[in-house]
C-alpha cells in the first residue's frame, strides 16, 4: 500500500494572498448584506450638517460621508489602510514578503474589518496613524504632519500617536528639529475642533474625558477590556503585540512604542470605567507591521486565528444558525430598514399623510438617526438619557396644527412632548426581522394636532 504523500502548509506568501481576498470578500458581502449600522446613521446625520466638530467626536468622518456616502468611506478607507500598511512594512523591512504579510494580517484583524465596512471615527483614524507613524519613522515631517493633523480630525486618541513619538525621542535622547513642524501642521488642521468647542462650551472636550475616564469601574471592567482585545485584536494577535512590545527590535522602537500607548491607557481606564473594545485599535496596526519580521509560525498562527473568528462572525451575521437570548451583532446589522415604511404613515394610520408629519421623535439618538436615514423625515430625541449632537442642534419647528410621530422600542411617549398636542393615537408596532427571527418591534404613536 502507498504511503500518503507529505502535506505542506501553505507558504507565508500564498497564505497572504488568500487572506487578502478573504479579506476583500468579506467586507463586500458585509457591506451589501447588512443595514445601516446605528452609529454610521448618526454619521451621516452629522453629513448633513457639516461643522467643525460635534459633540461625541471630532468631523472628518461626517465631511468623508457627505463626499462618498456611508458605505464607500468605510470600503475605501479600509482598503486604503491595509495598502498603507503593505508600504510602510515594505520600507520597514525593504522586502515585499514582510510586507504582504503584514498586510494580509491586518486585513483580518477584526477591529480593522469592523472599520473598513461600517463608517465611525475609527475608519480614518486607522488610515491617517498609519500613514502618520510612517512619515514619523522617516522623518517626513510634513507628511507627518499633515497625517497627524487628519488623524486628529478623526478621533481624539489619535493625540496617542504623539505620545508615542515623544516616548521614542525621549528613549533615544533626541528631539528632532523637524518635529515642531509637525506639531504645528497638526495643531493647525486641528484648530477647527478646537474653535468649534470653544463656542459650545468645550463639550466635546469635556464629554470624550468623562465617557473615558469617569464612572464605575474595577478588575470586572479589566477583565472585560481584556476579553475585548482577545475578540477585536486576536486571541493570538493579542498576545503576539505584547511580546511584540517587549522585545521587538530596538530599531522599531516608535512602533512598538505606538502598539504600547493605546493598550495602556486604554487599559488603565478600564480600571476606572466600562470603555468599548475597539478604542485602542490603532495599537494592532504597527503590531501587524513588527509581526511580520517575526517567525512566519507565528504570522501563520495570528493571521489563521483571525480569520477564523471574521469567517464564523461573518457566517452568522449573513445566515445566522446559533441562537442567543439577546443576539447584539443581529440587532446592530439588521432590522433596521423596515424604518423606510415610517415614510408612508398612512400604512400605519390611515388618513395621515407624510406632509403632515413635521417630525419623527425618538427616545434615543441611535434610534432618530435611523429613522432619519431609512425615511427620510426631520427626526429628533425627547426624553433622552445621554446628551448627543441632537441637543446641540436647533429643535426642529412644529408649527400650529402640525403632527408628528414618536417612534420607540416599546417606550410610551414622555409627558413632556404629549403634552405639546392634542391627542395621541398609538401604538402600532412595526416588527422587524431577519431570516425568521425578530430583530426589533418599533413602537409608533401619532401626536396630533401641535398646540400654539
Amino acid at each position: 500500500m502507498a504511503e500518503p504523500l507529505p502535506t505542506r502548509a501553505p507558504s507565508p506568501l500564498t497564505l497572504s494572498f488568500v487572506l487578502l481576498a478573504v479579506s476583500l470578500g468579506v467586507r463586500l458581502v458585509l457591506a451589501l448584506g447588512t443595514d445601516t449600522y446605528f452609529d454610521e446613521a448618526y454619521y451621516w446625520q452629522w453629513a448633513r450638517n457639516l461643522a467643525g466638530g460635534y459633540y461625541d467626536h471630532p468631523p472628518l468622518v461626517a465631511w468623508l460621508i457627505a463626499v462618498l456616502g456611508v458605505r464607500l468611506t468605510a470600503l475605501l478607507c479600509g482598503a486604503g489602510t491595509v495598502a498603507a500598511v503593505w508600504g510602510f512594512a515594505r520600507d520597514v523591512y525593504g522586502q515585499r514578503a514582510a510586507a504582504w504579510r503584514a498586510a494580509a494580517l491586518w486585513s483580518v484583524v477584526p477591529a480593522g474589518i469592523l472599520a473598513g465596512v461600517w463608517a465611525t471615527p475609527d475608519t480614518p483614524l486607522l488610515l491617517c496613524w498609519v500613514l502618520a507613524l510612517w512619515a514619523l519613522y522617516r522623518e517626513r515631517w510634513v507628511l507627518a504632519g499633515l497625517a497627524c493633523g487628519l488623524a486628529l480630525l478623526s478621533k481624539y486618541p489619535g493625540v496617542l500617536l504623539a505620545a508615542a513619538f515623544v516616548v521614542a525621542c525621549v528613549r533615544a535622547r533626541r528631539l528632532p528639529a523637524g518635529a515642531w513642524l509637525t506639531a504645528l501642521l497638526g495643531v493647525l488642521l486641528f484648530l477647527p475642533v478646537v474653535l468649534w468647542n470653544a463656542r459650545h462650551d468645550w463639550v466635546g472636550f469635556a464629554f470624550q474625558l468623562k465617557h473615558g475616564l469617569e464612572g464605575t469601574g474595577g478588575w470586572p471592567t479589566f477583565g472585560e477590556f481584556l476579553a475585548g482585545q482577545l475578540a477585536l485584536g486576536g486571541a493570538v494577535l493579542f498576545p503576539l503585540t505584547a511580546v511584540y512590545v517587549l522585545r521587538g527590535p530596538r530599531e522599531q522602537f516608535l512602533l512598538r512604542a505606538a502598539a504600547a500607548v493605546p493598550l495602556l491607557l486604554f487599559g488603565y481606564a478600564a480600571i476606572r470605567t466600562r470603555g468599548e473594545a475597539n478604542w485602542p485599535a490603532a495599537a494592532y496596526l504597527s503590531a501587524c507591521v513588527g509581526i511580520a519580521g517575526m517567525r512566519p509560525g507565528w504570522f501563520r498562527a495570528a493571521a489563521l486565528a483571525n480569520v477564523a473568528v471574521v469567517l464564523a462572525v461573518t457566517s452568522h451575521i449573513l445566515f445566522p444558525v446559533l441562537s442567543f437570548e439577546r443576539d447584539v451583532i443581529l440587532m446592530r446589522t439588521h432590522g433596521w430598514a423596515e424604518l423606510t415604511g415610517l415614510g408612508e404613515p398612512s400604512r400605519l394610520f390611515p388618513g395621515l399623510t407624510r406632509d403632515e408629519v413635521a417630525v419623527a421623535y425618538a427616545p434615543s439618538y441611535q434610534l432618530a438617526s435611523e429613522v432619519a436615514y431609512y425615511s427620510g423625515l426631520t427626526t429628533d430625541t425627547a426624553g433622552q438619557a445621554r446628551r448627543s449632537q441632537y441637543d446641540l442642534w436647533p429643535e426642529p419647528e412644529v408649527a400650529p396644527g402640525r403632527d408628528a410621530l414618536w417612534v420607540s422600542n416599546g417606550e410610551t411617549p414622555p409627558e413632556e412632548l404629549t403634552a405639546r398636542f392634542s391627542s395621541v393615537e398609538g401604538p402600532v408596532e412595526l416588527p422587524a426581522d431577519f431570516r425568521g427571527r425578530r430583530m426589533h418591534t418599533y413602537s409608533i404613536w401619532w401626536l396630533r394636532d401641535a398646540k400654539p
